[in-house]
């Protein structure tokens, strides 16, 4: 069941991944289709949502989580979609991801399985499978940053906090 108003913590990329991902959605939108997706905030995974009343245990969660764990690579590897309506690049499995969504691990805007992605672009099927089509065409694997954690609220969009997690990338793995 979608909710109208809830929360979402979700992993941000580093500022060249931002670029590329960016790349990736402007060919989308070339296409001339406006598109759903949320625009104006960055390019993420997101690792959980949750009611809007857990804003302030959520905004001391994070704070803990980036002073106690280091930025972390992830592969970006494939272009999928779900059901031909949200189009969106996949990452590797990658466990220092999972350690981290197993921290923010609730889902109540809509109840689907956690499913690590960044979305790209939203429409309706004929629009998706266009782009995904374009997209076939540039999109290349690449290395991404995982360099902090933010939280917003949906809808309207408001965003609420954003840490950086601990900056020089080491191969540790997350904080319990």
């Amino acid at each position: 069941m979608k909710q109208d108003k809830f929360l979402t913590v979700f992993a941000v990329f580093d500022d060249a991944t931002q670029q590329k991902l960016k790349t990736f959605q402007d060919k989308a939108l070339s296409l001339g289709y406006p598109g759903t997706q949320t625009m104006g905030i960055p390019f993420h995974i997101s690792l959980g949502s949750f009611k809007v009343e857990d804003e302030l245990e959520l905004k001391e969660r994070i704070k803990e989580v980036c002073s106690q764990n280091h930025g972390f690579e992830i592969n970006l590897n494939k272009v999928n979609h779900f059901n031909n309506r949200v189009l969106f690049i996949e990452p590797e499995e990658n466990i220092k991801l999972s350690c981290l969504h197993d921290l923010f691990d609730c889902n109540f805007a809509d109840g689907f399985p956690w499913h690590a992605h960044a979305t790209i672009f939203c429409g309706s099927e004929e629009q998706v499978i266009k782009a995904k089509e374009c997209l076939k065409f540039i999109f290349k694997p690449l290395k991404a940053k995982i360099t902090g954690i933010q939280m917003g609220e949906f809808f309207p969009t408001r965003m609420i906090i954003e840490e950086n997690l601990l900056s020089d990338i080491k191969k540790n793995s997350i904080a319990h």
